[in-house]
């Protein structure tokens, strides 16, 4: 067997990750298409390009979603925040920006897949493009990214807590309130009494932790301010009680709801003070954020009828 017959099954070996690469970039959806140039392997770290910084990758996941946190060792001027299908980015500065979409698996990675998948139970493969490329190949647990909030974050050597405070905020598990009422059916002249459902008042947080900084983000209700849908607002510091208590968050209506369309929306606006600490140190304030909530209340009136014996 001469040296040429000898040399290309080791030549077809050394080839086989870059073909499958290449085929990854060509069935990756459009929203990450702006792959040029061939990286690694799938499933190996990215090794970057001259024009990309290096970093790493870390992803976690919540209830609200997953983020993908990018940091890296030096800059490059790039785009804003960009964001399309499943995707969305947050760049902070002139930073590069990042996008992540699921990985489109064809038949030239199913081998991939099987191979790396048993080591990743629960998760999906997605991939993070750059502005300069393609960058790296993460997983994702399927459950997290199945409520369709898969976020990137590109931070410098040094992770901005005020950034990572924001994206917190934006993210925040704030429950949702349920209003609810006494009668079920409101009567015009009679008091109504309103109360909150689902949420006791009690302050709300969450944290992250990129490289060795700890974000701690958490928001207290200041203020409730209700509107009973006849024109009628009041500002309080209460959710009301739930019957058969009395409520302290009250309302006479002086006509039905039928010219309101069968009903008047009563809302909720909740006001929050945020603030967040790094590290574990002194809390510092965010801007405040507020929430709203509706519900529909009928109101009837009623009327006395005459009749005879």
């Amino acid at each position: 067997m001469d040296r040429d017959s000898k040399r290309s099954p080791e030549l077809a070996a050394k080839l086989l990750p870059w073909l499958a690469l290449v085929a990854m970039v060509i069935l990756l959806p459009t929203s990450v298409a702006l792959a040029q140039t061939p990286g690694p392997s799938p499933g190996q770290p990215a090794t970057p390009r001259p024009t990309t910084p290096s970093g790493t990758v870390t992803v976690q996941s919540g209830p609200n979603g997953v983020t993908i946190s990018i940091a890296v060792t030096e800059t490059i001027p790039g785009a804003g925040a960009t964001s399309g299908g499943t995707s969305s980015s947050v760049s902070t500065g002139s930073q590069r920006s990042c996008m992540a979409d699921a990985m489109n698996i064809g038949l030239s990675l199913s081998a991939w897949l099987q191979r790396e998948a048993p080591l990743h139970p629960g998760q999906s493969p997605w991939t993070v493009v750059c502005d300069d490329g393609f960058f790296s190949v993460v997983w994702i647990p399927r459950d997290a990214a199945a409520s369709g909030n898969v976020t990137v974050v590109v931070g410098g050597g040094a992770v901005d807590p005020v950034v990572v405070a924001m994206e917190l905020l934006n993210q925040l598990p704030v429950p949702e309130f349920s209003i609810r009422a006494n009668p079920s059916t409101g009567l015009v002249a009679l008091e109504s009494w309103f109360w909150v459902d689902g949420y006791d008042g009690a302050s709300i947080g969450s944290s992250d932790t990129l490289a060795s900084t700890t974000v701690d983000v958490q928001v207290q209700p200041v203020t409730y301010r209700w509107s009973f849908g006849d024109g009628t607002t009041i500002e309080t510091d209460s959710l009301g009680r739930p019957y058969p208590d009395e409520s302290d968050v009250q309302h006479v209506y002086e006509q039905s709801s039928l010219a309101s369309g069968g009903s008047f929306s009563i809302t909720i606006e909740v006001s929050f003070a945020a603030e967040y600490r790094v590290n574990g140190g002194a809390w510092e304030p965010l801007a405040p954020i507020a929430r709203s909530f509706t519900t529909e209340y009928p109101v009837q009136q009623l009327q006395s009828v005459l009749t005879s014996r």
